[in-house]
């Protein structure tokens, strides 16, 4: 079984080989999302975190807590981004909260 980023480089590749045009104005686009304000990396990521959990994506929960965790955001910030999700969302957010977990305890214990 593939990981979440595994998964998530495959449907890149896909991308790039099925819709390069489209796909590379995409990243373009993001990407400049980044550099409108003054939030930290950080920041942006725990608010993916919530995004992600918000959208419910298994695979975008897991890429944005390792980011935010790579950019030294601690357990608890990033259990907090989550909640603030299922604050928002209710029970169908809560459920999702395995992925956090999941995802948490891979890089945390």
């Amino acid at each position: 079984m593939s990981s979440a980023p595994e998964k998530a480089a495959q449907a890149m590749t896909y991308l790039q080989q099925y819709a390069s045009e489209e796909y590379g104005k995409y990243l373009q686009f993001t990407g400049s999302l980044g550099k409108i304000g003054n939030l930290p990396p950080v920041t942006q990521e725990l608010i993916l975190v919530s995004c992600a959990v918000a959208s419910q994506c298994d695979m975008c929960i897991t890429l944005h807590i390792e980011n935010a965790a790579a950019l030294g955001a601690a357990r608890e910030d990033i259990l907090q981004a989550a909640m603030l999700a299922v604050a928002m969302g209710g029970s169908p957010k809560l459920m999702y909260m395995s992925y956090v977990f999941e995802a948490l305890e891979d890089l945390f214990d």
